[in-house]
């Protein structure tokens, strides 16, 4: 998983760089496709990051069952509508009953 992260973050920064580059040398089409990239590489991140706070919030949940939606957002250090969706999320796959997606 790390190197995933890696490898998305290095896309979306060679990305960010190549764009740079080639709006500066008026060459529009190389510069829309690293773009592109660098859109691939942020969503693949903001995937990965949606992945672990899934993993923290059913971690938690599984040791604290009844936890409010706000003390395990302060807990985890995310901002409360996150850790919602990550609530969410888990009931949807299955990982969660359904009872916790109504725990606010």
């Amino acid at each position: 998983m790390n190197r995933l992260v890696v490898g998305s973050s290095l896309v979306a920064a060679a990305g960010a760089v190549t764009a740079i580059a080639a709006a500066v040398q008026h060459n529009y089409g190389i510069c829309s496709i690293a773009l592109f990239a660098v859109a691939a590489g942020a969503y693949l991140l903001s995937r990965f990051q949606d992945a672990a706070n899934d993993r923290a919030v059913l971690h938690r949940l599984q040791e604290q069952p009844q936890q409010p939606v706000d003390a395990l957002a302060d807990e985890l250090g995310l901002r409360r509508a996150a850790v919602q969706l990550s609530i969410h999320r888990l009931v949807r796959s299955g990982e969660l009953p359904s009872n916790a997606d109504s725990a606010e």
